[in-house]
């Protein structure tokens, strides 16, 4: 029986004769595409702005000084504040303890903005369980009291009130009446009388690449924090609209349309223009104090929240746009970079008068991705592929599978 076989013929040899495209593609013809998205009434006249990354030329901007809602895209900030000031190799403890004072655990920490009360993202992601902390803590006391243990005491320090909360609320569901008392770090380490186990965090480098990739609002919030906190800044909102305007006052961007209500872009009061993203994304392209950012980003059809993007809206686009997204009703953001053979763009796109209706936002994301894909193209030319009848062998195998 015969196969087709599909045999690829290089276009270092032939490509001239097949009319592989060999120069980068035109930036009049990316602004075209942008005008032409700017007017397109599924995204009722967005904010954007679109720039050669080579030149720093804006090639085209609509609307891009309006303070507009930059949902995820906010993150970017964030990301930046942490390349600035938060070392990428730190990593974050959190530590159990027996205390001196009877029936008493100590839990100290380091804030770590990857420890979770959930369960599943705890077995899921391997973060530090605040949960398990709380269930070993008193499986500790009754091992050592040799009797069941119905009232206990939580000293900690370095951990959020409302994780301090959330065991005492665990405990309680397990018929354990629990009193959290915050202490100081000094406190805490008087208290310990015998460890019991520690938890350590991934490193800040690997906790900024998934919060940018898939968009985790908590860990932004929480690393946003530190990064406020490593400044010089209060640890709160406060503190982070500070270290926010102060990452861009050193980058020599205006901030002065920029409202911050938190660290993830999860509040509908947020604003920013697409003419600061777009300098954002400018300035840090190519500053290796900034690598991380640019790195963390999702690539679409690959990976984050971008892996289902394009692949059937603008497959031609796959792996050639590295872009924050951002969700809320009636807002529908994307920023970041989209490489056209030896020519890479920056573009900033903020819908935020849509309908608040998941299709609407569906179908702004479909549109917003075909457009991308009129200007994406890969650097090397398509391979043509020329398919010829070859006799193959026909044979049947059956694979056992064995457990590991």
């Amino acid at each position: 029986m015969k196969k087709v076989i599909s045999v690829a013929i290089s276009a270092l040899f032939c490509g001239v004769f097949l009319g592989a495209p060999t120069s980068a593609f035109d930036p009049v013809w990316a602004a075209k595409v942008f005008n032409n998205l700017a007017l397109d009434p599924d995204l009722r006249n967005p904010s954007v702005i679109l720039i050669d990354a080579s030149t720093k030329e804006v090639l085209f901007e609509s609307n891009s000084s309006a303070a507009r809602k930059p949902a995820s895209t906010l993150k970017i900030l964030a990301g930046v504040a942490v390349a600035k000031y938060l070392d990428p190799t730190m990593r974050f403890q959190t530590s159990l303890s027996i205390a001196t004072k009877e029936n008493a655990v100590v839990i100290q920490g380091d804030l770590d903005p990857w420890a979770t009360f959930s369960a599943y993202n705890a077995k899921r992601l391997g973060q530090t369980s605040l949960k398990y902390l709380a269930y070993r803590g008193h499986a500790e006391l009754e091992a050592q009291a040799g009797t069941p243990i119905k009232k206990m005491t939580i000293y900690y320090n370095g951990i959020y009130d409302s994780e301090a909360t959330n065991m005492k609320v665990y405990l309680k569901s397990k018929k354990v009446v629990v009193n959290v008392k915050p202490v100081t770090a000094m406190e805490a380490q008087n208290l310990v009388s015998e460890p019991v186990m520690n938890s350590i965090s991934p490193s800040v480098l690997q906790m900024t690449h998934y919060f940018m990739k898939w968009s985790n609002n908590v860990l932004s919030e929480r690393m946003a924090r530190l990064a406020a906190k490593s400044a010089g800044y209060s640890p709160n909102t406060d503190g982070i609209r500070a270290v926010f305007k102060k990452v861009l006052t050193d980058l020599e961007i205006d901030s002065s349309k920029l409202v911050v209500k938190d660290g993830s872009g999860l509040s509908h009061k947020n604003r920013l223009s697409a003419k600061l993203l777009g300098e954002v994304l400018l300035r840090v392209h190519e500053d290796p104090e900034y690598k991380l950012v640019v790195d963390s980003l999702p690539s679409g059809g690959i990976n984050g929240t971008l892996n289902e993007r394009f692949i059937k809206t603008a497959p031609q686009a796959i792996g050639l746009v590295r872009a924050k997204t951002g969700t809320l009703k009636g807002t529908v953001t994307l920023a970041g970079y989209v490489e056209a053979q030896d020519r890479e763009y920056i573009f900033v796109v903020i819908a935020d008068r849509l309908s608040r209706s998941y299709t609407a936002s569906k179908v702004a994301r479909n549109t917003l991705d075909r457009y991308l894909g009129k200007i994406a193209l890969p650097l090397l030319p398509i391979v043509p592929v020329q398919e010829i009848s070859t006799p193959v062998q026909e044979t049947s195998t059956v694979e056992t599978l064995t457990a590991p």
